[in-house]
């Protein structure tokens, strides 16, 4: 037997679903396990970040990277993992394009407090909590601003079967070779191209679960979307919200491919459409916020901002 191939676990701001999935391979940990050396993954083993910093650079083989970099902390361990891993991974949605907390550029970081902290009636005192805490970022860049990484795998979270997929790929020395198939690929409903007169809600009516629910008016992102995730959702009569973000080449702009298909589909008065979309940014950017046009105009915002204040 070969020895095990040393990899480390790195967690920025996230809810750990990725891991989670991680874990959900359940029997089949067995197998991979065991080629494992885990060399640093703070939130099960009893490793602390100096451990980490004082490894050789690249003498760990393969690094996960979940969730974005919203503090001081997250963008120091991402630049670590960079250096001390041959290949890095930008594991599930968060880290390969900011996921849903991206959202809250939308807002400066004093509304946020406001809302997380001063004006939350669930908060003690209504203040903002600064003792043994790292420094909270402006704004959420996506990770890849501050270091290259060598594979996406994205997801909200990834699969169990693409982690495994992945991670025995990798320990084979093969290339990891994902198919760039949408989820509408793997979609089983009837497509008849029917044009779209109406946009529903979600809980509005009930689908005819042989016909696709795009055509059925419900907005179902499919058709953009890479489909890692082999089509579970729409194959349970559920939309697609674009958790994996868009096929290959991924940085591109999801939200407004995903706009442009619905435009294609629904020939409706443009304020008609604005009207029947209740949230158009957490519909078509609720995962890829941080790579879009939008948000680098946001950071750029920023940085202009602290320029102005600095000068």
């Amino acid at each position: 037997m070969s020895d095990p191939v040393p990899v480390a676990m790195g967690q920025g701001s996230s809810c750990w679903g990725c891991f989670q999935s991680l874990i959900d391979i359940h029997l089949g940990l067995a197998d991979i396990l065991p080629k494992l050396e885990i060399k640093y993954w703070q939130a099960v083993a009893d490793f602390k970040l100096h451990h980490l910093e004082n490894y050789e650079d690249k003498s760990i083989v393969v690094g996960f990277y979940e969730g974005m970099a919203r503090t001081e902390e997250d963008i120091h361990l991402l630049k670590v993992m960079r250096e001390k891993c041959q290949i890095l991974i930008a594991f599930g949605s968060c880290s390969c394009f900011g996921g849903i907390p991206t959202l809250a550029n939308q807002s400066d970081i004093e509304e946020c407090y406001d809302v997380k902290f001063r004006e939350n009636k669930t908060f003690k005192d209504g203040k903002v909590p600064s003792e043994n805490l790292p420094r909270i970022e402006p704004v959420v860049r996506p990770n890849s601003e501050y270091v290259d990484f060598d594979i996406y795998l994205p997801g909200c979270p990834p699969t169990s079967k693409l982690i495994a997929t992945a991670i025995n790929a990798l320990l084979a020395g093969e290339t990891l070779d994902l198919p760039p198939h949408t989820v509408c690929h793997y979609c089983s409903r009837e497509k008849k191209e029917t044009p779209i007169t109406e946009i529903l809600r979600p809980f509005t009516g009930k689908a005819d679960p042989e016909r696709c629910l795009l055509e059925q008016g419900y907005i179902c992102l499919g058709s953009s979307t890479w489909g890692l995730c082999e089509g579970q959702c729409v194959n349970k009569g559920v939309t697609c919200r674009g958790c994996f973000g868009p096929p290959p080449p991924i940085m591109s702009d999801y939200g407004a491919a995903a706009m442009s298909m619905l435009g294609t589909y629904a020939p409706i008065e443009p304020d008609k459409l604005v009207e029947q979309v209740k949230d158009p940014l957490g519909t078509f950017y609720r995962f890829t916020y941080g790579t879009s046009h939008l948000n680098r105009m946001r950071v750029r915002r920023e940085d202009m901002k602290q320029a102005q204040e600095e000068a």
